[in-house]
C-alpha cells in the first residue's frame, strides 16, 4: 500500500479516535457539570428562600397573616417593624378543689420590650429587600426571574391556620438550558419552594 495512503488513513483513524474520545469524555462530564451548575443555583436560591421565610414569620407575627405578594413582604422589610418579646419561665402556686391542696403550675410571662425595624433585626443595614422577589441566577439572568408567591389559610382542628408558599419551577430556574444539551438533566416537573398552602409547614422541599 502506498506510503501516503497510509500516512492518510493513520492520520484519518487519529482524528477519529481524538473525536470519540472527546464525545465520551462530553457525555461523561455532562451530568458531572450539570450537577455542579445545579448546586451553585439551588445552594442560592434556598438562602433567598430562608430569607423571604424569616420576613413571612415576622410578618404573621406582627400583622397575623402571611404576606400574599412580595409588594407587601418588601414593604414590610423597608417599613416595618417587629416587637421584641422576652419570654421567661415561671410557676405559681393554686389551690386544686378536685385534690382540696395547693399544687404547681407551669407558665410562661411575656413581656414587651419594644421594637426594632424589620429589616434591622433579620438583614445588614444594606440589605436590599426589592432582591428578595428575583430567583437570584447568575450572570445577565440576575434580576430577570421572580419567584411564585402566595398565601392563605387552612382549616385544622376546628381552627384556621395561616399558611404561604414560596418557589420557583425548574423550568425556571434552568431557562437558560433548556434548549443546550444539559436539558435532558433538568426535571421539568420540579420547583424547589418553602412552605405549603396545604400543609401548616414553613419548612423547603429540599429538606
Amino acid at each position: 500500500m502506498n506510503k501516503k495512503i497510509i500516512k492518510a488513513l493513520t492520520i484519518g483513524l487519529a482524528l477519529v479516535a481524538v473525536g470519540l474520545s472527546y464525545w465520551l469524555l462530553r457525555i461523561i462530564n455532562q451530568p458531572i457539570e450539570f450537577e455542579k451548575i445545579k448546586s451553585d443555583r439551588y445552594a442560592a436560591i434556598i438562602e433567598r428562600l430562608e430569607q423571604i421565610r424569616d420576613v413571612q414569620q415576622a410578618h404573621l407575627q406582627e400583622n397575623g397573616k402571611y404576606a400574599s405578594d412580595f409588594d407587601a413582604l418588601i414593604a414590610f422589610v423597608d417599613t416595618g417593624a417587629i416587637t421584641l418579646i422576652e419570654r421567661k419561665d415561671s410557676s405559681f402556686m393554686y389551690y386544686d378543689k378536685i385534690y382540696q391542696q395547693d399544687m404547681n403550675k407551669d407558665t410562661v410571662i411575656e413581656r414587651v420590650l419594644g421594637t426594632q425595624g424589620v429589616k434591622e433585626n433579620l438583614f445588614e443595614p444594606d440589605f436590599d429587600a426589592a432582591q428578595l422577589r428575583f430567583v437570584p441566577l447568575p450572570g445577565k439572568l440576575e434580576g430577570k426571574e421572580e419567584f411564585n408567591i402566595g398565601a392563605s389559610s387552612i382549616e385544622r382542628n376546628g381552627l384556621r391556620i395561616p399558611v404561604f408558599e414560596v418557589g420557583a419551577p425548574n423550568t425556571v430556574i434552568f431557562h437558560d438550558l433548556l434548549s443546550s444539551d444539559f436539558n435532558i438533566f433538568v426535571d421539568k416537573d420540579y420547583s424547589l419552594k418553602i412552605g405549603s398552602l396545604t400543609e401548616p409547614k414553613v419548612t423547603g422541599n429540599w429538606k
